[in-house]
């Protein structure tokens, strides 16, 4: 059975699990080791075990073993990298574009749209100023609203009641008014927006997945 550009990605993380476990194979290859505990280490019985304390630990492979795979997966994954990079130069998928409109692309261009154009159109739509609602508006167009807000300042004063005693009033010194005007649009066609991004991050989605069906081109 044929691989497609989906299976080369799958089999190349297969490959970079593989080599990282050869690797850590490669480097306990260079030995073998014997335990033991002796009571003299000079003299005629220097180094003989005490019996049963022996232990032996020998290497599972040998270094020779051991780079003669790793030579393997490399070249294999070589020659996938190889595979992948000249198929991504022919893969295309349909899909509806985010004005609507079909097109045709190939998997770098689908990528660079998933990957890096995207999220900064997100991103940009998220940006986009939102309308107050609940405000005093005190004037309105097509193209804004202006509304007001009003803040009081209070002063305390204090004066003598008639039987002498300290009375303390609070009462309004000045008003602190802000007029605003509002140009942010309304919040459901904002989220309309980001609704219509997410949709079209799918659709690239499914383009990509629809695109690593493609066989790989198998080389010379």
């Amino acid at each position: 059975m044929p691989l497609t550009l989906g299976d080369a990605f799958s089999r190349r993380k297969q490959i970079e699990s593989q080599l990282e476990n050869w690797f850590n194979r490669l480097s306990l290859a260079g030995r073998d080791t014997i335990q033991f505990q002796t009571k003299n280490i000079e003299g005629s019985d220097q180094f003989k075990p005490i019996p049963g304390s022996t232990k032996e630990y020998q290497r599972t492979y040998t270094i020779e073993e051991c780079r003669e795979k790793i030579d393997k997966l490399i070249e294999e994954d070589k020659n996938l990298a190889l595979q992948i990079s000249l198929t991504n130069q022919i893969a295309k998928a349909k899909m509806i574009d985010l004005n609507g409109t079909e097109k045709e692309l190939t998997i770098p261009e689908l990528l660079v749209l998933k990957n890096n154009i995207a999220p900064k159109i997100e991103q940009a739509a998220r940006s986009i100023p939102k309308v107050s609602k609940g405000v005093d508006i005190v004037e309105q167009t097509d193209k804004y609203i202006k509304w007001r807000s009003i803040y009081p300042t209070y002063k305390k004063k204090q004066s003598l009641s008639e039987q002498g005693h300290k009375i303390e009033e609070e009462y309004v010194d000045y008003y602190q008014v802000e007029e605003i005007t509002d140009y942010g649009l309304p919040e459901r066609e904002i989220f309309d927006e980001i609704d219509k991004i997410h949709a079209w991050q799918h659709r690239l989605k499914e383009a990509i997945n629809q695109a690593n069906k493609t066989e790989l081109v198998n080389l010379s």
